[in-house]
């Protein structure tokens, strides 16, 4: 875990001490949040939800499903905080939910047939790509690597967006996925050579 629970650091010139005090651990606010406090929840929200969200984007390719279930997933932190087991971080357990509401959405959308669509992600967000300098490049790669991933499994998907994305351990993956180990590195493996061969795919069918 990360953080402390309110120590002081003293120090200062001529005898005057300066306290910082610091943020207290996830930890401790989910211990909070199981006894009701509703502002240590909107504490833990705040801190992990540009992650949860970042991560659902890559899985379902759109801003609004994404929202929609990083609001279920914080619902489950608030609804289950005694749950939670301090020996995994904070950030895995989160993900860990992310990824089942978002299989679970995914199979009512096959049920209904009615899939989420193969185009790339296109955000409603500014794209800071499109504000700097050569930035032309950087989205036009942005965009096809949002489109190599959506035509990967879901486990692939998964494993490269949590593994160099979100930069957690084969270890962290591999909870977050519910999954060995060996596992994780096959997909992570797989994921990478479906990645050089759809980008390939690509450049030769631009070339003239």
């Amino acid at each position: 875990m990360q953080g402390g629970d309110g120590q002081l650091q003293r120090g200062g010139r001529g005898g005057r001490e300066a306290c910082a005090v610091a943020e207290p651990a996830d930890a401790a606010l989910i211990l909070q949040v199981a006894r009701g406090d509703r502002a240590a929840g909107e504490t833990l929200i705040n801190r992990h939800q540009a992650t949860v969200r970042s991560f659902l984007r890559k899985l379902t390719r759109r801003d609004d499903v994404a929202d929609d279930l990083a609001q279920e997933t914080f619902l489950r932190l608030l609804r289950y905080a005694e749950n939670y087991d301090p020996k995994y971080p904070m950030r895995t357990w989160l993900l860990t939910i992310a990824r089942r509401l978002s299989i679970n959405r995914l199979r009512r959308a096959d049920t209904k047939q009615t899939a989420l669509p193969d185009a790339p992600l296109v955000s409603r967000e500014p794209d800071p790509a499109q504000v700097v300098g050569d930035d032309e490049h950087r989205r036009h790669l942005r965009l096809r690597l949002d489109k190599a991933l959506s035509q990967m499994t879901e486990p692939q998907r998964t494993a490269l967006t949590l593994f160099h994305q979100q930069g957690l351990s084969i270890e962290e993956v591999a909870a977050v996925m519910e999954s060995p180990t060996g596992t994780v590195k096959s997909h992570l493996h797989r994921g990478r050579a479906a990645m050089r061969s759809i980008l390939e795919q690509e450049r030769e069918a631009l070339t003239p």
